[in-house]
């Protein structure tokens, strides 16, 4: 093994960076840089490869020594341009991707590395180490070493914009280590130069660089501990090479004594000098000090090293208890102790003391064992009268000072009362009691103690400053997490889709969440603070049904039920009491939750369970009366062929056999309802259906003098079930009779329109408001109630005709009677059929206002007045039907039929027009078991076909805002959003002002804009005039992208779509 300057310089090098490794990876810094670790992980491989190659240690070869040094110092380009990319905090992906590119050419060279290919040969000729290059040396160092200057070159330019002028300095330092680190590689390319050390002296200068950048510009958060490590070894080397100087000149003459005994001597007496001189120079000023000061040294010490401990206690109570221990042993007390001033209080409370009996050093935070000294006291005031600090230091003996801890008190004599004051504010005292050896203060002891009262003033001053930060702190923290926590409550409490508001005792609303605002049409600031029965169901008073004060009392949640006059809905009312303070007023959570459906069903279950048991108790009296009047039938047949013709006998004897198939026939068509049938379906007449329901109505109630008119036209077969269309009939004709008490004009009709068969029911009875059937239905009111009787319930009787693809309607007016129209489909119409109309008879607006009254009010929180407003009258209305039954719908407003779209009323569009016609699309709403399906799309689609076709250029939409999953599709036609407004609800404004989003020039586009139209067109049922409108955007769309993939506008125009 060799050692020389060369190898020595190489295990210094190696020592520093491994300082760096172990330092940079330590847990109490506040991060780890990665890319610092391998850069210095890199140098110190570069360093112990050098090392090994120099010294020829011998259980490694050269080579191989050699091969590591070249890992490190191939790889230390790549790392250094990672360390300065990580401290320049730059992200800019032309970075990161240059860095990729540089760990990819750093295998690549590292494959050379290993082949041997850098360095061919190495050899040591006595003691001096020679080597070869390879062929591929330069190439090697030359990619490396380029890529870290144009590395640097783009890092130095980003730094041109870097307004951190202390990071630009540090990375200036560093690059001036790499440039000599680079200086230094150069020589090695060199052999008569390189096989001296200077790429490791360039590596010690990088190394001394790295460590005075991150010293002053904190670059790694590292440990004190590191630094006088570096600052150790950094004396070490320099005293080495001081002690092999004097030994070059003391042996210069001596040829004898080897160079490596002399290095070696050297580097150990340089290692002893940092370990061994420097603590015993400071334990010899120790000593010359205590000889020459005496007890003034003690003092001193003692002095720097409470000093030294004030300034890094922060909490009252350990600062004072320090203040204490300190004192007391230093100057020997009998007792000394701490007060610190109340400013809420208006007393001085003892903090911290020891030695006095009447202060317990334990409980001092419980109220009833506090010791206080008032500020009245005497004492105090003469403190507080002082105006200079070195006036405030008594030196004379007996100062009275007069505890209180309760009702007890006690008077102690200090000896010196220190006081704790900052600026102009007094934070407390220092109290010493008597002292054990003498009873003076002498005058270094004084100047000792103001020196000490100083220090602890402005300890204390920070301590309290502390206390209050930590307290603010912790206010702001509690107050943070109680924000958190109402923001989590708040969110939650406003996702729940039922209704549920919290009251006071008082029934005044406290809060309630989104889905209650929206119910009643109010704004959460319209509700807090008013009155529960008067927000919800304008009221003046409780609601007789209001279990909230039995809640209130007992403590236990209640439930009960009420229906809203307002909507006709049933409610569950679930009231819950919400735990509070003794002192402070009860308050309740009410939840409201929509059983209208639940009750509907029940009723209906509890109708078809009477019919079911009606229909077992006809089964059973029709098997029993069946029997004997089988026997009469039988008997008078008997009869008659022994009684001879005209005789009175056998008239009497024909009138009983015709009794007794009247009544066999009443009994067979009541075993209807007693057959359980799964609803099988056959062809009908429906004339012979309402026959026989005809029939089983005036077997069932007296008709009195009711007067029954038919009318019957020639109708097509239907496909149902005949006993449930006799159910629906039979209702029918029953609710009718009741109508008419006994007294009027039944009309019975039938007839055929298209494809569809209508059966009309009339009375003459008292009638009933302007009502639609479905919307009867739908409120849950009986017919008894709204104008006829109760029979089976038109909820079940439109459940019926609506499975059948029909429906019922309702025409009344008050006084002059009824009209019930029941319309079903004939057997070859499809009942799953949607198609689309443009509203032009009263029933079709009718539909398209209860589509939106069951959608819009009942579901998304319209208000109902806004259904049917004037602007609805000249709008252009879309209804899309699935067989019979409208499914959903939507209006069109034009600026040029009014002069004005209703959303003007709500939002400025003005910045939108440029003086073209524009329009409003508005009211789309589609019954929920629709909106999975096409349908809301393909009414959209029209909607745009016909504005297009109309002229408008601007078209507007406006929704709720929390509809996120309808401005999404909105988005997709192409419309975008332009603002908003509230009213009362946030609502969404949406425009489109271009061709839509499916328009655009490609492929799939085309081809889904035909399928779409081809789909589209042959549902579409418009007038002529109307239709024109829709087949000119076709035209228009068309004439945008012409093809072989472009609408056949030919083959639209030749469907029958009128």
């Amino acid at each position: 093994m060799i050692i020389n300057l060369s190898s020595l310089i190489a295990a210094f090098s190696f020592c520093i960076y491994v300082f760096f490794i172990i330092f940079g990876i330590s847990s109490r810094k506040e991060r780890v840089s990665i890319s610092f670790l391998i850069y210095m992980v890199m140098m110190a491989l570069w360093s112990l490869g050098a090392f090994m190659a120099y010294s020829n240690i011998g259980f490694i070869s050269l080579s191989d020594a050699i091969k590591i040094k070249l890992v490190g110092l191939l790889g230390a380009p790549f790392a250094i341009f990672a360390t300065l990319l990580y401290f320049s905090k730059s992200q800019k992906k032309l970075f990161r991707s240059f860095l990729y590119i540089g760990y990819g050419l750093y295998a690549y060279l590292l494959y050379l590395n290993f082949s041997g290919s850098i360095v061919e040969n190495i050899w040591f000729e006595g003691l001096d180490y020679h080597y070869t290059l390879g062929q591929d040396a330069l190439i090697v160092y030359s990619l490396a070493y380029v890529y870290l200057l144009l590395a640097i070159l783009l890092l130095l330019k980003e730094q041109k914009v870097n307004k951190n002028k202390f990071q630009k300095r540090a990375l200036r330092l560093m690059l001036v280590g790499v440039v000599v680190l680079m200086v230094g590689v150069l020589a090695y390319l060199y052999e008569p130069v390189g096989r001296y050390p200077v790429d490791m002296i360039a590596a010690m200068i990088n190394s001394s660089i790295i460590f005075f950048t991150i010293y002053k510009y904190k670059l790694i958060h590292y440990s004190s501990a590191v630094f006088n490590m570096i600052l150790g070894s950094l004396v070490a080397a320099f005293s080495s090479i001081i002690y092999m100087l004097f030994f070059i000149f003391l042996f210069k003459l001596d040829l004898y004594v080897p160079n490596s005994t002399l290095i070696l001597l050297a580097l150990c007496l340089g290692i002893c000098s940092a370990l061994i001189f420097g603590p015993l120079r400071t334990a010899m000023q120790t000593l010359l000090e205590h000889f020459s000061g005496g007890r003034s040294f003690l003092y001193y010490r003692e002095l720097r090293n409470f000093s030294t401990k004030l300034t890094s206690i922060v909490k009252l109570e350990e600062l004072s208890k320090l203040i204490v221990d300190n004192v007391i042993p230093a100057l020997k007390l009998e007792w000394a102790f701490v007060l610190l001033n109340e400013y809420r209080s208006q007393n001085f409370r003892v903090i911290a003391s020891h030695g006095l009996d009447f202060i317990q050093e334990q409980g001092n935070q419980n109220p009833s064992n506090q010791v206080l000294v008032p500020k009245s006291s005497p004492f105090v005031q003469a403190y507080q009268n002082r105006a200079s600090q070195e006036e405030q230091v008594y030196s004379q003996w007996n100062i009275g000072i007069m505890l209180i801890k309760g009702q007890k008190h006690q008077t102690v004599l200090a000896s010196l009362v220190l006081p704790l004051k900052f600026k102009e504010r007094l934070n407390g005292f220092i109290i010493l009691g008597p002292r054990l050896e003498k009873d003076y203060y002498n005058k270094y002891e004084l100047d000792v103690l103001k020196f000490l009262s100083d220090q602890a003033s402005v300890a204390m001053e920070n301590a309290i400053t502390y206390e209050r930060l930590r307290q603010h702190q912790k206010r702001l923290q509690d107050a943070n997490k109680q924000l958190i926590n109402q923001r989590k409550f708040e969110a939650f409490f406003d996702g729940i889709a039922t209704p549920i508001s919290i009251q006071d005792i008082n029934y005044n609303i406290v809060t309630a969440n989104f889905a209650a605002q929206r119910y009643f049409e109010k704004t959460q600031k319209e509700l807090i603070g008013s009155k529960c029965y008067k927000a919800y169901f304008n009221r003046d008073r409780p609601c007789a049904e209001c279990l909230a004060q039995d809640c209130l009392h007992t403590k236990l949640p209640f439930n009960g039920e009420r229906q809203d006059n307002r909507t006709q809905l049933t409610f569950s009312l679930n009231f819950y009491p919400i735990p509070t303070q003794e002192a402070s007023l009860g308050a309740f959570i009410e939840l409201f939750q929509d059983i209208s459906k639940q009750k509907s069903e029940q009723e209906d279950t509890i109708s078809e369970e009477k019919l079911a048991a009606i229909g077992s108790l006809v089964s059973t009296i029709a098997h029993e009366i069946n029997n004997p009047i089988g026997g009469i039938l039988g008997t008078t047949d008997l009869i008659l062929e022994e009684i001879t013709e005209g005789s009175t006998i056998r008239g009497y004897t024909e009138d009983i056999a015709r009794y007794s198939k009247s009544a066999l026939d009443f009994i067979n068509s009541l075993m209807v309802y007693s057959k359980k049938t799964h609803t099988s379906l056959e062809m009908l007449n429906i004339i012979n259906v309402l026959e026989n329901s005809l029939k089983m109505a005036m077997r069932s109630i007296d008709f009195g003098s009711i007067i029954v008119r038919k009318s019957y036209d020639s109708v097509k077969e239907i496909l149902a079930n005949s006993t449930e269309l006799q159910q629906v009939f039979l209702s029918l004709i029953i609710n009718a009779v009741q109508a008419m008490r006994s007294d009027g004009v039944l009309t019975l009709s039938c007839r055929q329109e298209g494809d569809d068969v209508l059966v009309l029911i009339q009375d003459t009875g008292i009638g009933m408001r302007n009502q639609k059937f479905d919307r009867i239905v739908n409120d849950f009111l009986t017919v008894e109630e709204a104008s006829s009787v109760s029979g089976m319930g038109l909820s079940f009787a439109n459940h019926i005709v609506t499975k059948y693809g029909g429906r019922i309607l309702l025409s009344s007016q008050p006084g002059k009677g009824t009209t019930f129209t029941v319309i079903l489909p004939s057997a070859i119409q499809d009942k799953d059929r949607v198609w689309f109309i443009n509203a032009s008879e009263p029933n079709q607006f009718d539909d398209s206002y209860y589509i939106q009254r069951k959608v819009l009010v009942g579901e998304k929180g319209y208000k109902e007045e806004t259904i049917h407003r004037k602007c609805d009258e000249t709008a252009f209305h879309i209804l899309a039907y699935k067989g019979l039954q409208p499914i959903g719908t939507v209006s069109i407003h034009l600026s040029e039929a009014t002069g004005h779209i209703p959303i003007e009323e709500n939002f400025e569009i003005g910045p939108y027009l440029d003086g073209a016609p524009y329009a409003e699309i508005d009211r789309l709403a589609v019954t929920k078991e629709e909106r999975q399906g096409f349908t809301s799309f393909e009414i959209m689609v029209l909607s745009y076909l016909y504005v297009r076709g109309r002229g408008a250029k601007q078209i507007f939409i406006d929704t709720f805002a929390d509809e996120t999953g309808l401005i999404q599709m909105f988005k997709k036609l192409g419309f975008e959003i332009i603002g908003g407004y509230s009213n009362p609800l946030p609502c969404t404004v949406l425009m489109m002002n271009h061709a839509s989003t499916y328009e655009q020039e490609t492929t799939k586009n085309r081809l889904f804009i035909k399928k779409t139209l081809s789909r589209l067109v042959p549902k579409i049922d418009f007038s002529a005039d109307e239709m024109s409108y829709v087949m000119k955007a076709i035209n228009q769309i068309s004439a945008i992208s012409p093809g072989k993939d472009s609408v056949d506008t030919k083959e639209i125009s030749s469907y029958n779509l009128l």
